[in-house]
């Protein structure tokens, strides 16, 4: 009786001993990274024709300190820029490196945007490139 006794106390320390604590430690090691969407767009018409207008877009994807999106210049009767930009943000200001494709030739810059209410202001690293404006702030398209 003894024998079975401490077979079985040894049984149960063993069992209370066991450490599940695997799945709570990663559990609280997941961290929740905080993801934002983020779109800009301004419409330029034509003063003589409705049909015609110029659309320069911005939207961002925003998780945790990187981001990523697309930077679109559209005009209506030009060679479109399209493109993409990837970085970080710290105090809404993001430092990204743009890819386009403009008149079939790949581009790439260094660009800053900073984040306001109500717009985002963009420079490039070359004055000359066009890239430097300001585009509003709207809401985002929900597929």
């Amino acid at each position: 009786m003894k024998i079975t006794l401490a077979i079985l106390a040894s049984l149960l320390l063993c069992i209370s001993c066991k450490n599940p604590k695997s799945e709570e430690i990663s559990s609280e090691n997941e961290e929740t990274v905080a993801t934002e969407e983020l779109c800009f767009r301004n419409e330029y018409s034509f003063p003589d024709s409705t049909e015609n207008i110029d659309v320069l877009n911005l939207d961002l994807h925003i998780k945790g300190d990187s981001v990523t999106g697309n930077y679109n210049w559209l005009p209506a009767l030009k060679d479109q820029r399209h493109g993409t930009l990837e970085g970080t943000i710290e105090n809404k200001i993001i430092t990204a490196t743009y890819r386009y494709m403009q008149e079939g030739i790949e581009e790439t810059a260094e660009i800053t945007i900073v984040l306001k209410d109500d717009k985002a202001i963009i420079t490039g690293d070359n004055p000359n490139s066009g890239l430097d404006t300001e585009v509003a702030k709207i809401q985002c398209n929900v597929d």
